[in-house]
């Protein structure tokens, strides 16, 4: 297949780090054409029911290079789904790519990404009604936040030069400098973002009609951009609440939870020494 009908950069998680935002962000920019949602999920190591479509289980390449069908004459294709750091499939897949596709992981510090995800499945998608105690104890999902583990093998895939790492705290405090920094790491022009309004989006808000919110999701793929970009405002007045108040006995978890991972925070600087995680501390 034509290396220009499938993506040369994909964000690749982890959940709950910025990832939507950053999507948004990078496909702000003129050089870059995205596919027209967020998350394909065509590598996932399951059929769920946002790939029923398309997936790399019972689909050809050329179902996944539909997403980038108007992109081919772009510099940079662009799709993000998060969770692929985790899956197998798309370890296996993505490196070798015709596309030579670049990935970005953006990483935030393991307890407190633990605990927005937590807050994400209790409060917003009601998926979970445990107390956080229980959940932080979930060895499964504990193993999300040993992001060193999941690192190794992709940089053993891409080598060093495919592989960009970040944190999500670096995109909090100056979003303009970290996405400047993807810019150059990609070849496009970093100045587009001098004066860029970066717009936070998806962050863990409570949602008032789930019906409303799914249709939403489903309406997404054909909105462009631009136009999302000026209703999720207006989206959000209309069914976003505030998130309930933290429990206050959650910090002392939290902090526990944080000096469990140290061991694997400390690999990670090893791997990749140029990283701040300082924040982390």
């Amino acid at each position: 297949m034509e290396p220009n009908r499938l993506p040369n950069a994909i964000v690749a998680g982890a959940p709950k780090c910025g990832t939507s935002s950053l999507y948004f962000w990078l496909s702000a920019h003129p050089e870059v054409c995205a596919s027209p949602v967020k998350e394909t999920f065509f590598f996932a190591d399951e059929v769920n029911r946002f790939n029923l479509n398309a997936n790399c289980l019972e689909h050809r390449l050329e179902r996944y290079a539909e997403y980038f069908q108007k992109c081919s004459k772009s510099p940079v294709r662009l799709e993000a789904t998060a969770p692929y750091i985790y899956y197998q499939n798309a370890l296996e897949r993505i490196p070798s790519l015709p596309s030579n596709p670049k990935v970005f992981f953006v990483l935030r510090e393991p307890s407190a990404r633990l605990y927005s995800q937590y807050r994400f499945e209790r409060f917003r998608t009601k998926r979970i009604q445990e107390d956080w105690g229980t959940y932080a104890q979930r060895s499964e999902l504990r193993l999300h936040g040993d992001y060193i583990h999941y690192l190794k093998p992709w940089l053993e895939a891409l080598g060093p030069d495919r592989i960009h790492v970040s944190t999500f705290e670096a995109l909090v405090k100056n979003p303009q400098e970290a996405v400047k920094d993807m810019a150059r790491f990609l070849g496009i022009d970093p100045e587009f973002y001098a004066s860029y309004d970066f717009v936070q989006h998806n962050e863990t808000v409570a949602i008032k009609n789930k019906s409303m919110h799914r249709a939403g999701l489903a309406l997404q793929r054909y909105v462009p951009h631009r136009i999302q970009e000026a209703l999720l405002p207006l989206y959000l007045r209309l069914n976003a609440g505030k998130m309930p108040a933290k429990d206050p006995g959650d910090a002392a978890i939290t902090k526990a939870v944080k000096a469990e991972y140290a061991p694997s925070v400390a690999a990670l600087q090893a791997a990749f020494p140029k990283l701040d995680l300082s924040p982390w501390a």
